[in-house]
């Protein structure tokens, strides 16, 4: 990864290998909060700041997108090369060499992938984002994926650090601030601050 597009992922406040989706989210979110109309009754210098600011999100925006357009990054795909798995683009060129056990598609600018009996997640330039850890994962959603530790499952966010400790039994993917978890008999719903819902209390309920 070169040093222009690790600045681009710094100015846009992201980690590097962020998706197409997270990248533009990212560039809309920051618009907003230095759009120059929003700073009209500040001095001239916040004003120009806030201009400047405006400019450099635009400009890292753009090198990130002529870079992810460039690479295919959305279109990579996970395949098996006889034994080993790897990733190709759209035009069926190998993108990241086979070496792993299994890979699966990406999922916000990162790809679970099985190396030595465990998972961990690349992103589209092939680097090992996550060291491989664990039993099994979940794919990366909202910012966080489902990981099992050591026979129960919590979340990790995009630097591999727990946000919610694993203490379930099964554990889905988040969807609009929620995932689906069971713990023991019971099925919720937990938030990304941990706290579980309970609204089930049936075993054979989860994921239906």
């Amino acid at each position: 990864m070169t040093e222009d597009i690790r600045r681009a992922y710094d100015v846009l406040e992201l980690e590097p290998g962020a998706g197409a989706s997270e990248v533009r989210e990212a560039y809309l979110d920051l618009v907003k909060v230095w759009h120059p109309d929003r700073h009209q009754a500040e001095p001239e210098r916040l004003r120009r700041r806030a201009e400047q600011k405006l400019k450099d999100i635009t400009a890292a925006y753009e090198r990130l997108r002529a870079a992810q357009e460039a690479r295919g990054q959305a279109e990579l795909l996970p395949m098996d090369f006889g034994g080993l798995w790897g990733f190709v683009d759209e035009r069926g060129a190998t993108a990241i060499h086979p070496e792993y056990l299994m890979a699966r598609a990406f999922r916000d600018g990162l790809a679970a992938v099985r190396l030595v009996e465990k998972w961990g997640f690349v992103d589209a330039a092939g680097d090992m984002r996550i060291t491989p850890l664990y039993e099994e994962c979940g794919d990366f959603s909202e910012g966080l994926a489902a990981v099992k530790w050591y026979g129960r499952w919590g979340y990790i966010d995009r630097t591999g650090s727990f946000v919610i400790q694993p203490r379930f039994q099964e554990a889905g993917a988040f969807r609009e601030g929620r995932a689906e978890v069971r713990l023991g008999a019971r099925v919720g719903l937990v938030g990304k601050s941990g706290e579980v819902d309970f609204h089930r209390n049936r075993l054979g309920e989860f994921g239906t």
